[in-house]
């Protein structure tokens, strides 16, 4: 579903879509919640009927579509991460001249672009244009900027570190992804490209 360019060492269009989703995945389950429990009384059978349909679409049409996305997103960050972190066993070897911890930057973007949706309501088509049109802007930020690890779900799996980093004569900087909660300085790490500036890292040893 997800896989790994080779040619360009960046994330393919699927798999930046995975990403992008599993990143507002609190966001899409809270949204589902939130519907279910303000039209729970709906949660009947009326029979195969146009009225019946229309009426599921308005109620709970958001809640259907945005489980079909966390089934994606789910899907897609594991197969995702899992093709990167093969790739990165053929990475290049750095090393780490300068590092700050960067997993607080999730915090902001859970308050930026999370919490302001929860305060709609969801039952209306006003209410569902208004999210997949908003939720599109945000799509064309994100895979056009570092906002792909700018992700809470990340942050809970891996750890994001901004790095200046030595390689061959030159220093560079990036961003980079590890499970290592204890990079240093001087460490000397593989990393394999996943976007501008934007690498995977697994230790060297």
């Amino acid at each position: 579903m997800a896989k790994y360019s080779r040619k360009s060492s960046k994330l393919k269009k699927m798999a930046m879509f995975t990403l992008f989703i599993s990143s507002y995945a609190p966001l899409l389950l809270l949204i589902i919640l939130k519907q279910v429990f303000q039209n729970y009384t709906y949660l009947n059978f009326g029979g195969w009927n146009y009225d019946a349909l229309v009426l599921f679409f308005v109620k709970f049409g958001i809640s259907a579509l945005f489980i079909l996305l966390l089934i994606v997103g789910v899907v897609g960050f594991y197969l995702t991460f899992q093709n990167i972190e093969t790739k990165a066993e053929n990475g290049t070897v750095v090393t780490i001249s300068e590092i700050s911890n960067k997993n607080s930057e999730a915090i902001g973007y859970i308050a930026t672009y999370i919490l302001p949706f929860l305060y709609d309501g969801f039952d209306s088509m006003y209410s569902f244009i208004t999210v997949l049109f908003l939720l599109w802007i945000i799509y064309q930020v994100y895979i056009k900027s570092s906002m792909i690890v700018i992700n809470p779900v990340i942050s809970f799996f891996y750890n994001i570190y901004d790095i200046k980093y030595e390689v061959g004569n030159k220093i560079k900087s990036g961003l980079i992804i590890s499970k290592n909660e204890e990079l240093e300085e001087d460490d000397k790490v593989k990393i394999n490209g996943i976007g501008y500036k934007i690498y995977y890292s697994i230790d060297y040893e």
